[in-house]
């Protein structure tokens, strides 16, 4: 306690009337009452700044809706280490695999809103109310956003034999095709199939899907020429075309890549706005504290603007994005409209 000189009063303490009794039973009782509130609001401002302090104060768990080795894995396994670094606290990579992302997005949905499971999701967030008729949760309701992580634009590309050299070239064989022309994905509802299909909305073009069970037979048997175009993320194409097996038409990014500085971006060539990459980004249960996200959301920024993590991911064709949680609302508010209206042109449902 802070006291004034001696033989003063304490400072900003009420003066003593000697003699006066009814100051000493007025003054006596009015703090006996008091108390119980004074320490209630002590003990509540307490636990409210212990809590901000702890966390986290053990393991995170970072889901990812994926199996090991795809592109969402192997991101989150690149950040991991300097993101447990920067938290203190172990970060656990958690796949959970199935369904195109449901059975993984149902867990976190359903998981305490404490801040230690989160989920990496990806573009399957945005285009499952599309595909499915039902889902276990609600996409916007049941999540809050954290922070964005990365993106990896598709590249249309091409087996080298195919004719067209360019992607005007392409387009007018695509409107001249009888019978039309084909394109590969790796199954039904995934990115390059609703990448290609909004390319059809957007061109007018008519090509025919030809789904396959994974990406790998989907590559395969276009470098067999079995079918004509695909979409493909730079870090399974770029090994394909350095060595001349496939030819590159456009990038379906908004902006040009750095591995590609001359290839245009599909809305140059005449589609304005035109942007489909496979991004993913971190959510947490919904009721999740502000102060618990606050913390992510810084954790996720800094490890994404560190420079090793930066030339790892870059040199992987990924492309490191800092953003905050309004740019995830952002992104999901304009997907979850833009998919709906190709889904149902497209006749694209769940199998």
């Amino acid at each position: 306690m802070n006291e004034g000189p001696a033989g003063r009063r304490p400072s900003g303490g009420p003066a003593r009337i000697p003699g006066n009794d009814a100051y000493k039973t007025e003054t006596s009782t009015m703090h006996f009452h008091q108390a119980p509130k004074w320490a209630a609001a002590a003990a509540l401002a307490g636990a409210a700044s212990l809590c901000h302090a702890a966390y986290p104060d053990k393991p995170i768990r970072l889901v990812v809706p994926f199996a090991p080795g795809g592109t969402t894995d192997v991101v989150a396994r690149q950040i991991a280490p300097t993101l447990q670094a920067v938290l203190g606290q172990p970060v656990i990579i958690d796949n959970r695999a199935g369904a195109g992302g449901i059975v993984a997005t149902e867990y976190v949905a359903k998981a305490p809103p404490d801040g230690y499971t989160i989920i990496m999701t990806t573009n399957s967030h945005t285009a499952n109310p599309a595909i499915y008729a039902k889902l276990p949760y609600d996409t916007k309701k049941d999540f809050v956003s954290v922070a964005m992580v990365a993106d990896t634009p598709g590249l249309l590309v091409a087996n080298a034999k195919f004719p067209p050299n360019n992607f005007k070239e392409f387009l007018e064989a695509a409107r001249k095709a009888k019978p039309p022309l084909t394109y590969g994905t790796a199954g039904v509802g995934t990115f390059p199939h609703l990448t290609m299909e909004l390319l059809k909305d957007r061109a007018g073009i008519n090509l025919v899907h030809v789904p396959y069970k994974g990406a790998g037979p989907a590559m395969t048997d276009l470098l067999g020429g079995v079918y004509d175009v695909k979409v493909d993320a730079y870090a399974t194409a770029a090994q394909h075309i350095k060595s001349g097996k496939l030819k590159v038409y456009a990038v379906t990014s908004l902006e040009r890549i750095p591995q590609y500085p001359d290839l245009p971006t599909v809305a140059e060539m005449g589609y304005p706005g035109f942007e489909s990459s496979f991004w993913m980004a971190i959510l947490a249960p919904a009721g999740t504290p502000g102060n618990v996200v606050a913390t992510l959301q810084k954790a996720f920024m800094t490890t994404l603007q560190d420079k090793r993590i930066v030339e790892r991911l870059e040199s992987s064709g990924v492309r490191p994005l800092p953003k905050p949680a309004s740019a995830v609302d952002e992104l999901i508010d304009r997907e979850l409209k833009q998919w709906p209206p190709i889904v149902k042109k497209a006749n694209i449902s769940a199998e």
